[in-house]
C-alpha cells in the first residue's frame, strides 16, 4: 500500500514507518520536519488546504498521528483552531482524492470536555466519522516502550534526589506499550471487519503514576507537595525537552480510563526488565 501517513517524524509516527517501511510505501507531510525511514517527505502546511497536492500512483491509506501542542500557539483556541482545520485538510484531501481508509489517532482522556485540548480532539473524532470514508480511531492510553516520552519524562525525574509532586494519587494510567499499539495497527491494515469504529488501546494494568516510578527506581521517591506550575517550571526550565513530555505532565493527571474496546490483548506489562 501507499501510505499518506501526517506526523511521521513524531515518536508514534516514526515507529509506525520503522514497522511498516519493508511493506509499504509512506509519504510523510509535515511543515518543519522529516521522517528519517519514510520513503517520500513532503514539507507542507498542513493546516492550510491540500488542493495542490498531488501524486503519481494513488493513496490507499491515511494514517493521523499529528498532536497538538499548546506550547506551540499563543492560547488554547488558537491551538485548536488550527489543529481542527489540519483536520478538515486531512479529510477533504481524502475525499478529492478518492482515498478509501484513514486512521486516526486522538486520546483516550477526553469522556469530560475540560478544556481546548480535549475539545479539539473530540470535535475531530467528529470529523472523522462523519467524513463518509471508512475510519479506524485508536484512542490509546500512554504509550511507552522504545524512547517513549513517557520514558524520558520518568528518566528526567529519577535523576532528581527530590520529586515535586504534580500527580494526583486518584489519578490511574493503563500505559500500554508502543508494539501493542503497532500490532494493533497491522491489525487493522489487513482485517476489514474492524472498520468504522474506535478503539481505546489500553495495557493490561491500572497503575497509579507513582507507582511506574517505584518500577524503574526500585524503590519508592521522596515526594514533596508544591503548585503545579512551580513544579512545571522546574522540570522544563533549561532542559531541551519534548514538547510531547511537556503535555504529558497534564495528562498524567487525566488519563481517564473510560469505554475499551482493544482489537487485540495487550501483551506487555510496564516494567524496565
Amino acid at each position: 500500500m501507499r501510505i499518506l501517513i501526517a506526523g511521521g517524524s513524531g515518536y508514534l509516527g516514526s515507529n509506525i514507518i520503522r514497522r511498516f517501511s519493508n511493506e509499504h510505501q509512506f509519504i510523510n507531510i509535515s511543515l518543519t520536519s522529516t521522517a528519517k525511514q519514510a520513503a517520500v517527505n513532503v514539507l507542507v502546511d498542513i493546516v492550510k488546504p491540500l488542493a495542490f497536492l498531488s501524486f503519481d500512483r494513488p493513496i490507499d491509506m491515511i494514517i493521523n498521528c499529528v498532536e497538538c501542542f499548546p506550547q506551540r500557539y499563543e492560547n488554547g483556541e488558537k491551538m485548536k483552531k488550527s489543529y481542527l482545520a489540519m483536520m478538515r485538510n486531512l479529510v477533504e484531501f481524502a475525499r478529492n482524492n478518492s482515498i478509501s481508509k484513514i486512521i486516526h489517532f486522538s486520546i483516550n482522556h477526553i469522556n469530560t470536555i475540560e478544556n481546548n485540548y480535549q475539545q479539539a480532539k473530540f470535535v475531530a473524532e467528529g470529523l472523522i466519522k462523519n467524513a463518509g470514508i471508512n475510519y479506524i480511531i485508536f484512542k490509546p492510553s500512554i504509550i511507552f516502550g522504545q524512547n517513549s516520552p513517557l520514558d524520558y519524562l520518568i528518566d528526567k525525574l529519577i535523576a532528581k534526589m527530590i520529586l515535586f509532586r504534580f500527580w494526583s494519587d486518584d489519578a490511574k494510567l493503563a500505559p500500554v506499550h508502543i508494539s501493542d499499539v503497532l500490532s494493533n495497527i497491522e491489525h487493522a491494515m489487513y482485517e476489514n471487519n474492524c472498520w468504522n469504529e474506535s478503539y481505546t488501546l489500553r495495557g493490561p494494568e491500572i497503575l497509579r503514576f507513582e507507582e511506574m516510578l517505584v518500577r524503574k527506581m526500585h524503590r519508592r521517591p521522596f515526594v514533596l507537595g508544591a503548585p503545579n506550575a512551580i513544579v512545571r517550571q522546574s522540570l522544563i526550565s533549561g532542559s531541551n525537552i519534548p514538547e510531547k513530555m511537556k503535555l504529558l505532565l497534564d495528562w498524567v493527571n487525566s488519563d481517564g480510563l473510560g469505554f475499551s474496546r482493544p482489537l487485540l490483548r495487550p501483551q506487555h506489562f510496564y516494567s524496565y526488565k
